[in-house]
């Protein structure tokens, strides 16, 4: 298979670079070139998608293209006048912050979405990420039905340049008294980076077209369960001390009403052919590579 993959050197796009090369893929990256060092191998073509340097990609033809890096919608308009005639399936990596407030817990893919009006969105990202990426998708099925739609959830491993999951990972590894929120039950989703890519590539080669939640484990997970899970895979005992403050990665700084985003359903993905690996193994990981840096 020839595919495009759009970004392709950083955390998610890394991975799916990757998944890609390990699966026999002839991969090509299309970005700005600011990370030479990450598959000197790879052929480039170097453009920025914010300008009409990103014309360059319509002089050729892919099997697939997976765009990581669209997060307002003429950004991806741009890329499908570009793309067209000239790919025969799309993979958007989307997230799950395109529902709307206070998603139904177990909720699928058809529950509602955050409402989102081009004309009135704020076009920085940092503002408006959900409501920029419920534009970005409808602008990608609005130039394509060939179309696989992916919405993770928060997703870790290696190379996370977010350090949501990794605080956790490097505050446990170090055992003692561990100050928490006090909301042991609310619940956590998160999706290895490698599981996200594997199912990308899935994606691609299966011309899979739909929406697909991203999201893991499939029982119910809570901050204390990730904690005691974190814990166990360090080999380390932990105290708790429960404090009033939400100022911790991963802690949804609304009530209960809010929580259903991390209870969201990947039945259908998990269908489609998502495969997820334990909390314990990404865990590990994550753990190799606190403790290396």
């Amino acid at each position: 298979m020839r595919l495009l993959v759009i970004g392709g050197t950083r955390f998610v796009g890394r991975a799916i670079v990757e998944a890609a090369l390990r699966g026999g893929h002839d991969v090509t990256l299309f970005n700005r070139g600011s990370d030479t060092a990450s598959f000197p191998e790879v052929p480039r073509i170097l453009g920025d998608r914010n300008t009409d340097a990103i014309e360059r990609i319509g002089e050729q033809s892919w099997d697939a293209v997976v765009d990581v890096t669209a997060y307002r919608p003429e950004q991806v308009r741009s890329a499908m006048r570009a793309l067209r005639g000239r790919a025969a399936h799309h993979v958007f990596i989307s997230t799950v912050s395109v529902y709307a407030d206070a998603v139904a817990e177990g909720a699928d893919e058809s529950a509602p979405l955050a409402d989102a009006d081009e004309a009135n969105v704020p076009p920085d990202p940092r503002a408006a990420y959900g409501e920029l990426k419920v534009l970005c998708e409808r602008a990608m099925r609005d130039a394509t039905d060939s179309l696989t739609v992916l919405r993770p959830t928060i997703v870790i491993g290696e190379h996370d340049p977010t350090d949501r999951f990794a605080w956790w990972v490097k505050r446990i590894a170090q055992g003692g008294r561990l100050r928490v929120p006090a909301r042991d039950d609310q619940p956590v989703q998160l999706v290895d980076a490698g599981d996200l890519a594997a199912f990308a590539v899935h994606a691609a080669e299966q011309s899979l077209r739909g929406t697909f939640n991203v999201t893991a484990p499939v029982e119910r997970l809570t901050l204390r369960g990730m904690v005691e899970v974190i814990a166990g895979v360090a080999g380390v005992s932990v105290e708790l001390e429960h404090v009033d403050s939400l100022d911790f990665p991963l802690c949804i700084a609304s009530g209960p009403v809010d929580w259903g985003i991390y209870t969201l359903s990947s039945a259908a993905a998990r269908g489609a052919g998502l495969r997820l690996r334990p909390l314990r193994d990404s865990t590990g990981d994550v753990l190799r590579t606190v403790r290396t840096s």
